[in-house]
């Protein structure tokens, strides 16, 4: 192992790779956020029609930059690569809405819980799927976040159930102000993530086909917002108009960025600078959309932090590989 300073172009490479990784990360977390909560008066399924709608023309853009679409029908001619991208096309589906849903409905913090434990997430199911074993601090680390889920979860039913207690509150509504955000979009993301790693598609092929098979059913739920009167576009103004259509852009800048800052950095490296984003996206929730969180939810980002800090740890020291570019979302 060297321990002597890096040469000159290995450390401007490095340089380069967190810039752009911390810009990634930045945009996942902040200007993803700030982008959907601009449209919070349109439907969380118009935004996700409007996701690939507006995506699509921007991804098959960047496929035709070098080495071009040759690389997607190298991936479309193996049946079993096209199996998991059918697969992998549900998961990435719901992962958006999701995230979309909590944006919208006031409810970033659990987002931001969710992709906090994202990695033990994955974790997890390395260990039941493809029988990795989890070192001692890799379990402690998931016992600690599901420690954290439950309490993250009791502190919102409780709440749920002694605010405004005059209310004629329905009684079968309570399970909706639990935390099922914070636990579909790890595990939406996490089985992504497993899918991803067996096949050989590059994060930008795959997701260009991934919106190419979402892009009938997303063109057919916009025709049906519109047939029921439901859909923005069009109908409210300008502004709205065109932020939708920069929902391409808000899409792929982070992807690019990810895809170009993974190429220069170790995995231990992504794998610490990965929590930026959640941690931007509690920021943004609390000081900017005014999202409440009381002591109970602070206690259980406390035991996530330690969580994370277990796991991080325990990464650094056993992780000794290059980076091989990972798969991404949001």
């Amino acid at each position: 192992m060297t321990t002597g300073p890096l040469p000159d172009s290995d450390a401007r490479a490095r340089s380069v790779g967190v810039t752009q990784a911390i810009g990634a990360y930045l945009w996942w977390g902040v200007v993803t956020g700030v982008y959907f909560k601009a449209l919070d008066s349109v439907a969380p399924l118009e935004l996700l029609a409007w996701r690939v709608l507006a995506g699509l023309p921007v991804m098959l853009i960047l496929l035709a930059l070098p080495p071009g679409f040759g690389r997607v029908r190298t991936a479309l001619a193996d049946r079993r690569t096209v199996a998991i991208l059918l697969a992998s096309t549900g998961l990435i589906a719901i992962n958006w809405f999701v995230f979309i849903y909590s944006v919208v409905s006031g409810r970033l913090i659990e987002a931001s819980l969710g992709y906090y434990i994202n990695p033990l997430v994955s974790v997890l199911l390395g260990r039941l799927f493809l029988g990795e074993r989890l070192r001692p601090l890799q379990w402690a680390a998931v016992a600690l976040a599901a420690v954290a889920v439950m309490i993250f979860a009791w502190s919102t039913l409780d709440a749920a159930m002694v605010a405004r207690p005059d209310d004629e509150l329905d009684p079968t509504a309570w399970w909706i102000r639990l935390p099922w955000i914070s636990l579909t979009l790890p595990i939406s993301f996490g089985c992504y993530g497993l899918l991803r790693k067996r096949m050989s598609a590059d994060s930008i092929t795959g997701l260009s086909i991934e919106m190419a098979f979402l892009l009938p059913l997303m063109l057919g739920l916009q025709l049906w917002l519109v047939s029921r009167g439901e859909a923005s576009f069009l109908q409210v103004d300008t502004r709205t108009d065109l932020l939708l259509f920069a929902g391409g852009i808000v899409t792929a800048v982070p992807l690019v960025l990810f895809a170009a800052a993974a190429r220069r950095l170790r995995l231990a490296t992504i794998g610490l600078l990965q929590y930026l984003s959640p941690s931007f996206q509690l920021v943004l929730a609390v000081v900017w959309f005014g999202e409440p969180i009381d002591t109970t939810r602070l206690a259980a980002f406390g035991l996530i932090w330690i969580a994370i800090a277990v796991y991080s740890t325990d990464a650094i020291r056993s992780h000794r590989r290059p980076i091989v570019s990972p798969e991404l979302d949001a």
